[in-house]
């Protein structure tokens, strides 16, 4: 199964201590350059932990070169998008609404970050609800009530 990861996805699960699920769910990701450029970029603002950027499950890719970008979308979220559609992954993980918008429109299969989560507590291994909750609030992370009614739910 091939799996495009976009930069916000990889900093949710990091802060909140379960940037594993992607493994444990797929095997391996795969991100363009511009989404890892950006992760090293954020050091003081958004950092991470040594094992989102150097991970050997995490798989960095060259930007694809139809990549434009759009207005509306970052840098990284176009490559993904773009790399995304051009090698026909089975699956997209973006947060962000216009890039979900964006990529659903372009016939990809999306989901976010509380749908990895609701995904990994689907098979069984991933974290409490309740504590995942707290953990996505304290990081900052913000989500619809429906998002937060189908992770309860779970």
């Amino acid at each position: 199964m091939r799996v495009i990861v976009d930069t916000s996805v990889l900093i949710a699960l990091d802060r909140i201590g379960h940037i594993d699920l992607l493994r444990r769910l797929f095997g391996s990701v795969v991100r363009p350059q511009a989404v890892l450029e950006e992760l090293l970029a954020g050091g003081d603002t958004h950092p991470v932990s040594e094992a989102v950027t150097v991970a050997e499950w995490i798989q960095t890719e060259p930007n694809p070169k139809s990549a434009s970008l759009r207005p509306e979308l970052g840098r990284g979220e176009t490559a993904a998008i773009s790399l995304a559609y051009e090698s026909e992954a089975d699956l997209i993980i973006l947060d962000d609404l216009q890039a979900r918008l964006v990529a659903a429109g372009l016939g990809l299969r999306v989901t976010g970050t509380v749908g990895v989560l609701i995904t990994a507590r689907k098979e069984g291994y991933g974290p409490d609800a309740e504590e995942t909750i707290r953990l996505l609030d304290i990081a900052g992370f913000r989500m619809s009530a429906e998002l937060l009614a189908a992770l309860r739910s779970i």
